[in-house]
């Protein structure tokens, strides 16, 4: 009775493939396999698509970062040379002081005026270093 069955099932399977199409069950699994990799190709571009878009996101804020950072070091350099200027005037009064104490009210003069002149180059720079940020900020947004 085994023997009998087996022999139905193939004589059935054969039908099905021969009804198919000449090509059968490997006709079948060619059409299936293609449509698996043609699902495949569309996921690939989609994933090769958004990978770019990150790689070109990346590089932008890179270079953001890179503009960012060299703004912040020319602001750090302004700072230390203010530092320095309020320094070196605070040495010379002090030595000043030290050395004619009756000539100290006319050093003052001439420290503030020295003063002066410092925070209009000190006025001067903060404002190149704006208007940079500011240049860097519209190119950035694409104006």
């Amino acid at each position: 009775m085994m023997a009998g069955l087996s022999a139905t099932w193939f004589a059935v399977l054969g039908l099905i493939g021969t009804l198919i199409g000449g090509a059968g069950l490997g006709g079948m699994l060619k059409t299936w396999l293609d449509h698996v990799r043609g699902r495949r190709k569309d996921t690939d571009e989609v994933a090769l698509t958004l990978v770019n878009q990150l790689q070109t996101r990346v590089t932008s804020l890179e270079d953001s970062s890179d503009r960012e950072r060299k703004l912040c070091d020319a602001q750090l350099a302004v700072q230390r040379h203010r530092i320095n200027n309020l320094s070196g005037n605070f040495d010379a009064l002090l030595l000043l002081i030290e050395m004619a104490p009756d000539k100290a009210s006319e050093m003052v003069a001439k420290i503030k005026e020295r003063r002066s002149a410092q925070e209009q180059a000190e006025a001067v720079e903060k404002a190149t270093l704006a208007a940079i940020g500011l240049h860097a900020t519209r190119t950035e947004g694409g104006e």
